[in-house]
């Protein structure tokens, strides 16, 4: 039985919004976000590109951060860094239904699969509030806090490449099937 929410996922289901989600994927990626993580003169590491990070690395670049940008890194986490994940979650999800949907069309996988990126839409937020934690809260070290924004990171790129994973699954499907 679909869910409410597949059902709506898929009115949205089309090129149109794919390439306008696609568009905002880039000003995001392109321009706001390196815009509010960078000072124009200090070029730090940012913890929610990495894989994978120890808590003595975390507290080491958050530690080599001014204050005033620790606070930015901490506010940054909790706005912009809350709508990114809802466009890149919401255009791996559109461009699943619209492969699967023709790729697969009779899978209940596919209904399925597009629940994946929202799983790490959801572990990309835990690692934003542990990291805007982490910041505000320095110089105390929360290293319990800080080992678990770690494994949120690696989940979320984790279920990031699961996603894209299952796009080239269903491109190439639909590719190859296609008469």
């Amino acid at each position: 039985m679909k869910t409410k929410l597949l059902t709506i996922f898929e009115k949205w289901a089309n090129w149109k919004s794919i390439l306008a989600l696609f568009a905002l994927q880039m000003l995001f990626t392109l321009v706001i976000m390196p815009s509010a993580s960078s000072s124009g003169k200090l070029e730090l590491p940012i913890l929610d590109l990495h894989f994978w990070y120890t808590p003595q690395q975390a507290y080491q670049i958050i530690a080599d951060t001014p204050p005033e940008l620790r606070q930015i890194a901490a506010i940054t986490h909790l706005t912009l860094d809350i709508i990114y994940p809802i466009v890149y979650g919401l255009l791996i999800c559109l461009i699943l239904i619209v492969t699967f949907r023709w790729a697969f069309p009779k899978s209940r996988f596919a209904d399925a699969a597009i629940f994946v990126p929202w799983s790490g839409v959801l572990f990309d937020y835990l690692e934003n509030f542990g990291l805007a934690t982490m910041y505000l809260s320095y110089p105390t070290e929360l290293i319990p806090l800080a080992w678990a924004t770690a494994v949120f990171t690696s989940l979320k790129w984790t279920l990031i490449g699961v996603g894209f994973g299952l796009v080239l699954i269903g491109g190439v499907k639909l590719t190859f099937t296609k008469k």
